[in-house]
């Protein structure tokens, strides 16, 4: 994910894990009205899942577009503790009535951007995994989670490799009696020959990011094939669209598509604004129609808060493909 600020880390105590069992949703029905407004719902059991950064505002009608959405982020300490010191209690409430209302599944991410720094030596220690297993299985049944996405960036040798497959391993099996997920984010250049990839149940491809034009429909095709190649059953796989845009000659510099909207005022067919490149509407609904036609499992969307807020939502254009279909190409 882009690059997000990183805060101290707290020490916890380790809390004994609840026997409750979350109320698990099973195929999320967004309903027909407000900001998604549509007579259906997505097809083929496709989702649209968006991370919700921790220094973004949740906009509840989110949920009425979203089978899926994920709090970012919490940070593995080194000595196993789980630091969730930057997710907020009331948005954690606010989702929860999300769910109520719409039906949309909770997750929250677990690494990310410089956030994945106590991923290293809490893996390598078996006492220090089973301790982050426990607390993040507290932490999700105490907040009715569905899954939970992980987003190591990135392990750098075999030894963490194996010690993040250890603990992916012992995760899911905590996890399945109580019905939860996991996914990962993944680069579109991950090294698919690792086993932490097996213990998934859904990968997050991130097309976005490249050098130059970074987000182009043929790159996106590009990156899902290879996925595709390494093995990968085509419905777990997510691919990923970003709500900003790069500066073509600097990479470094990111816009949202908001601003990019509010400033240029670019028309639904272009990508490309004052040496910036985006997705625009068109590509946006054309990528959406190229997972949901190619038997993908969805669209993953980093990140909602860059989206506008009126009639050139980007959020509502995946929502609308992935409802309405798609016209013939």
């Amino acid at each position: 994910m882009p690059p997000t600020p990183i805060a101290a880390m707290s020490s916890s105590t380790p809390v004994p894990v609840p026997t409750v069992v979350p109320t698990q949703t099973q195929t999320p029905t967004p309903a027909p009205s407000g900001f998604c407004a549509s007579s259906g719902r997505p097809k083929n059991g496709f989702l649209v899942i968006g991370y919700l950064p921790d220094y973004r505002e949740l906009n509840p009608q989110w949920g009425n577009c979203l089978t899926d959405i994920i709090y970012f982020s919490a940070q593995p300490k080194p000595d196993g503790g789980l630091d969730t010191s930057l997710l907020s209690e009331s948005t954690l409430q606010a989702l929860r009535a999300m769910k109520d209302k719409y039906g949309t599944r909770i997750f929250i991410s677990v690494g990310g951007w410089e956030r994945s720094q106590g991923f290293a030596p809490m893996v390598a220690d078996p006492q220090a995994r089973k301790k982050f297993e426990n607390d993040l299985l507290t932490f999700s049944l105490a907040h009715a989670l569905d899954g939970v996405d992980f987003d190591w960036e990135f392990p750098e040798n075999d030894a963490q490799y194996q010690g993040y497959a250890a603990l992916l391993q012992e995760i899911k099996t905590a996890f399945q009696p109580h019905g939860m997920l996991i996914s990962m984010a993944l680069s579109s250049d991950a090294d698919l020959k690792r086993s932490v990839v097996q213990y998934a149940d859904r990968i997050h491809v991130m097309s976005y990011d490249h050098p130059g034009l970074h987000s182009t429909y043929d790159q996106a095709v590009l990156d899902m094939n290879y996925f595709v190649a390494g093995g990968f059953a085509k419905g777990k796989l997510f691919l990923g669209v970003p709500f900003y845009g790069r500066e073509i000659a600097n990479n470094d510099n990111e816009f949202t598509y908001a601003e990019l909207m509010q400033q240029y005022h670019p028309t639904p067919d272009q990508d490309q604004v004052h040496g910036i490149y985006f997705n625009g509407i068109d590509t946006i609904q054309k990528k959406t129609c190229y997972a949901l036609d190619n038997g993908f499992g969805g669209i993953m969307i980093w990140e909602l808060g860059q989206d506008s807020a009126d009639n050139t939502s980007l959020l509502r254009t995946v929502y609308q493909a992935a409802v309405n279909g798609c016209p013939p190409s």
